[in-house]
């Protein structure tokens, strides 16, 4: 049986990190497309604003200013505050995660921090692949057992993030 997890670890192995830096924005963006009607309107447009910037910024290199302006406006419309403790709103939290991958190495530098370990572009698909677990075990029909809904849709995840990683990537081995 091919297990859609494992295959997406092996392709992600063999994807230079500027193109993994893109395609977990991707798989981010999917996630956002599903979940939408739960997303606060000014969260999903800051965060595909977001985006966009950082898909900028990786393809220059560099921390443009467009994407430090993005980041403080999708912090500014999605943190939120419990407690002493601070969040941020459901689509921005799986953003920012993606966005690690490709801009954090930039923000380190633009801010004059680091160094840090930054995420791998398989460690986010995972995250995406549970949290589209979770939404599916929340809007699951009431005859389906909620374990079952979150480990179809998790299969389904992996199964979308390998043929778009199929799809937009080259032959790591060359033309056929």
């Amino acid at each position: 049986m091919i297990v859609p997890s494992r295959l997406l670890g092996d392709l992600l192995e063999q994807i230079h990190q500027e193109r993994a830096a893109h395609l977990a924005l991707d798989f981010a963006r999917h996630v956002l497309d599903l979940e939408r009607d739960e997303i606060e309107e000014p969260v999903s447009v800051a965060c595909l604003e977001y985006m966009d910037a950082v898909h900028e910024a990786i393809g220059l290199g560099s921390a443009v200013p467009r994407l430090l302006e993005a980041e403080e406006r999708l912090r500014a419309v999605a943190q939120r505050r419990t407690g002493n403790r601070f969040f941020l709103a459901g689509g921005a939290d799986f953003t920012m995660d993606a966005a690690r991958v490709g801009d954090e190495s930039m923000l380190d530098r633009a801010y004059g921090r680091g160094p840090f370990s930054h995420p791998y572009c398989l460690f986010v698909a995972r995250q995406l692949q549970a949290e589209v677990g979770r939404w599916a075990a929340r809007h699951r029909d009431d005859d389906v057992d909620e374990r079952l809904a979150a480990r179809r849709a998790r299969w389904e995840e992996a199964r979308w993030q390998v043929r778009h990683v199929i799809a937009s990537e080259p032959n790591p081995h060359g033309d056929a």
